[in-house]
């Protein structure tokens, strides 16, 4: 059933209707590393096939799981004077030893790659090798293309009539293999196997696989649903973050919740809240602690609170002007007296230990700078238009102008 053609491929239209950039690529024969990301069965072995048909060239296959650098190095050496493209199937799996072994080959053109994986290439794949691809998303087939191939399955492998297929059966399966083709085409074939002569709506009931909540950790769709789940509790949206939520759990990854919910209490709420902050990293210890099944109902409890929480989203702003003001160190010395004064001569040295210090001056707080040079005054922090936050600014602006003496500067 693996399409021979472009034109027997289904999905992918996007990326392979004439005049998008792959086509372009494989209709010039444009010899250039290709980097195809996306779920399984949805035809990054068939194009790379394809890929090499148009070409002219050898293919050649090597799973960077189980292969090892003894049969990459035999196949390299199999063409020494011919082009051939080489498909690394869970090429983010791939040893940074073997990348770079590999790298000499993509320079000369010897070596077509085509990597196929599940992950995002961005996060997965070593630099050397991305910034000599091109990059490719692949998508998850809709019910209609997997139609289309199980139609032909039925026709040109298993030889049934259209009238011993049921209304609806295809559909059925189409749906359960959610957006994978290779599944899809696995379930006809166990349904044929136990029933040559027909295929029903029950007989598919019955054995189709349930793919909904299906999800490699390690793969994308994860960050995509951990993604989803952080910018829900973001947008105050509590059903949406509940739903993801549960989709996280089933799935096993009470890891990443929890650690979700140690760090974005702090980036979401901050001063807005204190309290909950606390509260909810305190709930989502609590979770790690008792494991599933019951974790579920601290982690509901953090998730709710999380969403009903007023946020600030002001750390954010404040790291942007410090990371701006602290790109170059060295142009904006600190006072002298801020030194290191705990090894011998620091005082003569560098100046360490001149400073006043705060616990002999009125309340504890001494009038001095304390901001390297060219930043004197400078003020990194403003609160959102909240009452915790608002309560907090007033006392944060009573030190800043008590310690500069009304000098500092908002910007």
């Amino acid at each position: 059933m693996r399409p021979q053609t472009l034109s027997q491929m289904v999905g992918q239209q996007e990326l392979l209707k004439p005049g998008q950039p792959l086509r372009q690529i494989i209709d010039q024969h444009v010899n250039i590393p290709l980097l195809l990301w996306g779920p399984p069965g949805t035809g990054k072995t068939s194009l790379a096939q394809i890929i090499a048909k148009e070409n002219n060239y050898p293919f050649e296959s090597f799973n960077a799981s189980t292969d090892n650098k003894a049969k990459l190095t035999k196949l390299i050496d199999k063409y020494p004077d011919d082009s051939f493209v080489l498909l690394i199937d869970e090429i983010h799996r791939m040893t940074k030893t073997l990348q770079d072994f590999l790298l000499p080959y993509l320079e000369n053109g010897h070596v077509m790659l085509i990597g196929s994986t599940t992950e995002n290439p961005i996060m997965s794949i070593v630099p050397a090798i991305r910034s000599r691809s091109q990059i490719f998303e692949f998508q998850s087939l809709s019910d209609e293309d997997i139609v289309t191939m199980l139609k032909r399955a039925t026709t040109e492998i298993y030889k049934l009539d259209e009238q011993k297929i049921e209304d609806n059966a295809l559909n059925l399966i189409a749906i359960s293999a959610d957006g994978d083709l290779r599944i899809a085409l696995n379930t006809l074939e166990t349904l044929h196997a136990l029933n040559q002569t027909e295929l029903t709506v029950e007989d598919v009931k019955r054995f189709a696989q349930q793919q909904n909540f299906n999800y490699d950790k390690k793969a994308t769709k994860h960050y995509d649903y951990l993604s989803a789940y952080s910018d829900s509790m973001a947008g105050s949206d509590t059903d949406a973050a509940l739903y993801y939520l549960a989709i996280l759990l089933k799935n096993n990854d009470l890891p990443s919740v929890v650690r979700r919910l140690r760090e974005i209490p702090y980036t979401y709420i901050g001063l807005a809240n204190p309290q909950q902050v606390t509260q909810i990293v305190t709930a989502a210890n609590q979770a790690e602690k008792i494991g599933m099944p019951k974790a579920k109902y601290p982690l509901m409890f953090a998730t709710m609170l999380m969403c009903i929480s007023p946020k600030s989203g002001s750390f954010d702003e404040t790291w942007e002007k410090l990371d701006k003001d602290t790109e170059h160190p060295n142009e904006h010395p600190m006072p002298r007296g801020l030194r290191d004064m705990h090894y011998k001569h620091s005082e003569e040295i560098t100046g360490g230990g001149l400073i006043d210090s705060p616990f002999e001056a009125p309340y504890q707080i001494a009038q001095q700078n304390y901001m390297p040079k060219g930043l004197k005054g400078r003020r990194y922090y403003y609160s959102k238009n909240n009452s915790n936050e608002r309560r907090l600014e007033k006392q944060y602006l009573k030190l800043h102008r008590y310690i500069y003496q009304e000098d500092y500067h908002e910007n």
